[in-house]
């Protein structure tokens, strides 16, 4: 039987074999030695496999599943938290990297809090980023936890990259059998998933210390979605939220949340493509979809008046 390694890495790959060779000798760089490396191709055409296959050489760690076709991150990341055999399991973007002490700094921090799950700061880095293995491995403690209340967790003032699940750890009997959603394609999948295990969670901890090296480029899916597609995730997201999760976090959580939410939706789906000049039909019809989604009980009063409006527009 093999042994349990400490952490379990997932990277899913489609195309980026300009940077995943980066990742990868970021993985290869860690200052711990104890991980597994679960590599999911997504059907790539260009030369990952190539790549992929150089640098992982005769590592033993490194595990290279091959999707046949194209199936999306979410799939892709599904099928490698079922391989994963860590104690814990970290995400990493096949175009970012680690920094050479990430996994010994955040594996330290859960096994001495006891933390469910442990997050980094992110440097985002342009597109000519290299990575270049260094001996730095220092890091200093700052922490702020959130001990049995996940929902202060999310609605911090500063989380707005709460989402950003590769810049964590979990512990992987948090994570359990929740899986990412295959009906987002574009975004909504790390926020829905980040919702399904932060209720769970009793105590969460972040430190200021950079974890990741996230590129910043015209390829990345932060950078380029904004197309007609990109809507399609807003009234998904909503009526996920409203089949599976409004009964596990209380009514002041998702007063907040609605309330912040609504105003993204607004601005997104309205003055986004109003200064753009662009998908205005498009940001619209999601709009007046999503509105149904969300419970009129946890807005403001303007924000009711507005989405009884849209909810009259659309009949």
């Amino acid at each position: 039987m093999k042994r349990t390694p400490d952490i379990s890495i997932i990277v899913c790959n489609h195309n980026y074999a300009q940077y995943i060779g980066d990742a990868i000798e970021s993985i290869k760089n860690q200052s711990i030695a104890d991980w597994e490396c679960i590599i999911i191709d997504d059907a790539s055409t260009d030369t990952s496999i190539p790549v992929i296959k150089k640098h992982i050489g005769r590592d033993k760690r490194f595990k290279l599943i091959q999707l046949k076709q194209k199936s999306g991150t979410s799939i892709a990341r599904n099928r490698g938290l079922d391989s994963a055999r860590g104690e814990y399991i970290a995400f990493l973007d096949s175009d970012d990297c680690f920094t050479e002490y990430a996994l010994e700094m955040l594996l330290h921090m859960a096994k001495t809090t006891d933390a469910d799950m442990v997050g980094g700061a992110t440097n985002m880095v342009p597109d000519t980023f290299k990575y270049i293995p260094s001996k730095h491995h220092a890091w200093n403690a700052g922490i702020i936890g959130a001990r049995n209340n996940p929902s202060a967790f999310v609605l911090m003032p500063k989380s707005n990259n709460w989402c950003w699940i590769w810049r964590r750890i979990y512990k992987r009997s948090l994570i359990g059998d929740t899986r990412f959603c295959p009906d987002f394609t574009t975004f909504g999948d790390d926020l829905t998933f980040m919702l399904d295990l932060c209720h769970r969670a009793n105590f969460v901890v972040e430190t200021t210390n950079i974890s990741v090296y996230h590129r910043i480029h015209s390829n990345a899916i932060t950078s380029s979605a904004f197309n007609p597609r990109y809507f399609d995730w807003f009234p998904k997201y909503f009526e996920y939220i409203e089949k599976n999760l409004l009964d596990k976090y209380d009514s002041h959580f998702w007063r907040i949340f609605y309330r912040n939410t609504f105003g993204y939706l607004l601005y997104e789906t309205t003055f986004r493509p109003k200064h753009t000049g662009k998908y205005a039909t498009e940001g619209r019809d999601a709009l007046l979809a999503s509105v149904k989604h969300i419970p009129r009980r946890y807005l403001t009063t303007k924000q009711r008046i507005l989405c009884r409006f849209l909810t009259w527009i659309k009949k």
